[in-house]
């Protein structure tokens, strides 16, 4: 008798363990995903990764650094147990080129310092009007006198151009590029 309720014990623990591991939620499964590859050392740029789950199909946006990285992540999300399929949905987008900041001191921040709307603008205005990048679509967001280029460009000579267009305009602190070459 005693051996009977061993066992039943044992079946019913082992049917609550297989109920748990199948009913993880779709978020609990987002959140294990996005552990698995936050603490990855291969992946360091893993807040460009965006993890979404729906009927435990994890799906992975945004960018990855490298190649490498891009695989370790679709690595790291089809071992979460729970999942049933990894969509990937990754670009790889290098590390980004990180200019120091401007050292004239008409761009140095100062109670009359251009607003990051004025920053932005000035820029736009210049990269249209510069024949080195004109006709190229380039978007310039400021924040904190930090300006990020993005969009893409027609060669390396265009990407450091338009990088030193805005390095060169008062107010900004630092440029954030971006800018992809189209074909690489």
């Amino acid at each position: 008798m005693l051996g009977k309720r061993l066992l039943g014990l044992a079946t019913l623990l082992v049917s609550a363990s297989l109920a748990a591991a199948c009913g993880a939620s779709d978020a609990d499964i987002t959140e294990k995903v996005k552990s698995e590859i936050s603490t990855d050392r291969s992946i360091t740029a893993a807040s460009r990764i965006d993890i979404s789950t729906q009927k435990k199909v994890v799906t992975l946006s945004g960018s990855a650094e490298s190649a490498i990285a891009k695989d370790r992540a679709i690595t790291l999300a089809r071992g979460v147990e729970g999942v049933h399929n990894v969509v990937d949905k990754m670009t790889v987008i290098p590390p980004v080129a990180i200019v120091a900041p401007n050292t004239n001191a008409s761009a140095a921040p100062s109670a009359g310092a251009p607003d990051d709307a004025t920053i932005t603008a000035t820029i736009q205005s210049k990269l249209h009007e510069d024949k080195r990048v004109a006709g190229v679509k380039i978007n310039v967001e400021t924040r904190l006198g930090i300006v990020t280029l993005s969009g893409r460009v027609d060669s390396e000579q265009m990407r450091q151009d338009a990088m030193q267009i805005a390095q060169d305009t008062a107010g900004v602190q630092r440029v954030v590029n971006q800018l992809t070459v189209k074909g690489s």
